[in-house]
């Protein structure tokens, strides 16, 4: 059984890699968008749209993501960097991951609440 803390760090690594993916989503034209004018809009939409580093345990495996966004004067770039076990891996086997998760998480809230 999962202590209410357990609950909530497994919510909150799940609710970090939902975002990676949803970012994937929103950037995978990312090379056609218009780049914002000013270095500081650039900065800004870098920073609003790139996220940290995400590590987890899933099935005896260590699994990482992070998305990067940069901007050059004319172009938007995207890219998701995604290991298991320290070796690249695919967006798939991440998604996979994190359904595995979410999962266990909805099953762990389900048994607590019934308590």
């Amino acid at each position: 059984m999962m202590t209410a803390e357990m609950i909530t760090a497994l919510e909150e690594k799940v609710k970090a890699i939902e975002s990676i993916i949803d970012e994937t989503e929103i950037m995978k034209n990312a090379y056609f968008f218009k780049s914002p004018t000013s270095a500081g809009g650039r900065r800004s939409y870098e920073k609003y749209h790139s996220h940290d580093i995400v590590e987890w345990e899933d099935n005896g495996h260590t699994y990482t993501a992070k998305y990067t966004v940069t901007c050059s004067c004319a172009n938007v770039y995207a890219r998701g960097t995604y290991t298991k076990d320290g070796k690249p891996t695919t967006l798939t086997a991440i998604k996979n991951s994190y359904k595995r998760l979410a999962g266990i998480m909805a099953e762990a809230r389900r048994c607590n609440h019934d308590q």
